[in-house]
């Protein structure tokens, strides 16, 4: 067994397969928003969203296993060991097996310690205390899915990744459609989400059958359990981390804030979310390459990512600043008038996703490198600073101080983390942006703001709106694609 070589246009066809398997489920959950809004109750509404919220946090409570399969199966690549990859798997999924028995366990007291803290209205709580008891087996179920299709990932499999991850969306979709036509509500929509994970399953366990049954024999040796775990319990906290930055906007509005305003910050955080951290999947493929570096050689795998960081930063610059300009205006049209303080909301929750998502591939490379705790470490900031801020400005200002302290937060993260990496030599220092990148990206924020704001005031329709604003986030795209390019360094990710 042979570490695969990618070629750049190669690179691009697997970033962008991965973005699709990644978005998918986002997708879906944003282009239902307005459906499941118009069909709902406020109250079901809220509980449906916070099903999913709770099913994301309980995503990146695996234990760190789920994280490990696509570097250790990178590093067996590296090494040719294929017997260490069947070990990896093999205890891997023993991990999953027991969340799953626990969390079916719990499902009874995880409902009641959500329904005790969150504020809904009485009618919807009943059927909400339903779907919160399910919460950790969907979890349990995707986490399942989830690292198979790392294994497929780590062998550059990203068309199976992507083949099963959209079949099982679009199942997804069918069935929410389903439960609202027939009426079932939010007992159809737990349907919906049990379709969603069982079809996900059942895919890739399919498409990983071989390593299955052929390479899959026992469980990793106790020397390598040892080094296993220091890795995956580090990586655990990096990936709580990494939804928590996605999820606590919508926990702390449950939390501190009234239901009308956490109708809002439900339908808008997801979306700004979804789109502001979308690149972010363009990089699974780089940590595939780095994992193998890094069973080849730690000084390769370092300097690799020192030339993707300077390579991202001139791509997330001019990202950054459509999603910042155009996506408010798109929201509100996309969410309709029953959302309340679209705009101002989610262009304060955008730029802090954007200014987080500049650090990812410092985050990635030491992941890949075998040092995630520094990842960890700045995630801890993130969340810390998140809660403590948040909490002041949320109960001073509102849902308006709730946006602004993910900025600040976002913020935290990115400075502990570049000291961190700094500091270890995994990644120095990264250039400023070439003056033809700064000024080139000014420019388009610039004109492609105008323009959306442009459409929002003087347009009426929200399908005339959207179309419009479609139209200028593509021409902003070629744009954006221009000055990229017209600045790249001579290094590809």
């Amino acid at each position: 067994m042979t570490a695969p070589t990618v070629s750049s246009s190669g690179y691009a066809r697997d970033a962008l397969l991965a973005a699709a398997s990644r978005m998918a489920p986002l997708g879906v959950q944003l282009a239902s928003t307005p459906f499941l809004l118009a069909n709902l109750s406020p109250g079901a509404f809220a509980a449906w969203t916070l099903t999913m919220t709770t099913i994301n946090l309980f995503l990146s409570a695996d234990l760190g296993v789920v994280g490990i399969m696509q570097r250790y199966h990178g590093i067996a690549l590296g090494r040719g060991d294929t017997a260490l990859g069947g070990r990896i798997t093999a205890t891997v999924l023993a991990v999953l097996g027991t969340i799953l028995v626990v969390l079916a366990i719990a499902g009874p007291w995880i409902s009641d310690a959500i329904l005790h803290v969150v504020n809904l209205p009485a009618g919807a709580a009943d059927e909400a205390g339903l779907l919160f008891r399910h919460a950790g087996v969907l979890a349990a179920l995707q986490l399942t899915a989830l690292a198979l299709s790392s294994y497929l990932a780590a062998h550059s499999r990203f068309l199976a990744v992507a083949a099963a991850s959209l079949i099982a969306r679009t199942a997804l979709a069918g069935c929410i459609v389903l439960a609202v036509v027939t009426g079932a509500g939010l007992r159809g929509l737990l349907l919906a989400a049990y379709a969603d994970a069982v079809v996900a399953l059942v895919i890739t366990a399919f498409l990983c059958r071989k390593h299955l049954v052929g390479e899959v024999r026992g469980l990793a040796r106790s020397t390598e359990l040892s080094e296993l775990w220091a890795y995956s319990w580090r990586n655990q906290a990096s990936a709580f981390g990494f939804i928590a930055q996605r999820e606590l906007d919508v926990l702390m509005a449950a939390v501190l804030l009234p239901t009308v305003a956490l109708v809002s910050v439900s339908a808008v955080a997801p979306l700004a979310a979804a789109v502001s951290l979308a690149p972010a999947v363009l990089l699974t493929p780089l940590f595939t390459r780095l994992s193998v570096r890094a069973g080849e050689s730690l000084p390769a795998a370092a300097a690799e990512a020192g030339s993707a960081e300077r390579s991202w930063w001139s791509l997330l610059l001019p990202f950054g600043a459509l999603v910042v300009v155009i996506l408010p205006f798109a929201s509100a049209a996309w969410l309709g008038p029953e959302v309340e303080d679209v705009v101002p909301l989610t262009a304060l929750l955008s730029a802090g996703f954007v200014l987080s998502l500049a650090g990812s591939v410092r985050g990635m490379a030491a992941r890949a490198v075998g040092s995630p705790g520094l990842e960890t470490r700045a995630y801890v900031v993130l969340v810390a600073t998140k809660i403590i801020v948040g909490t002041v400005l949320t109960l001073v200002f509102g849902v308006y101080g709730l946006a602004a302290a993910t900025l600040i937060a976002a913020a935290s993260f990115l400075i502990s983390l570049t000291h961190a990496t700094r500091k270890r030599q995994i990644i120095g220092r990264t250039p400023l942006p070439p003056a033809r990148l700064a000024i080139g990206t000014a420019l388009l924020a610039l004109l492609c703001g105008a323009a959306a704001a442009t459409v929002h005031q003087m347009i009426d329709g929200r399908l005339a709106q959207l179309s419009l604003l479609v139209v200028i986030a593509l021409v902003g795209a070629l744009g954006a694609f221009w000055v990229y390019r017209s600045s790249e360094q001579p290094h590809a990710p």
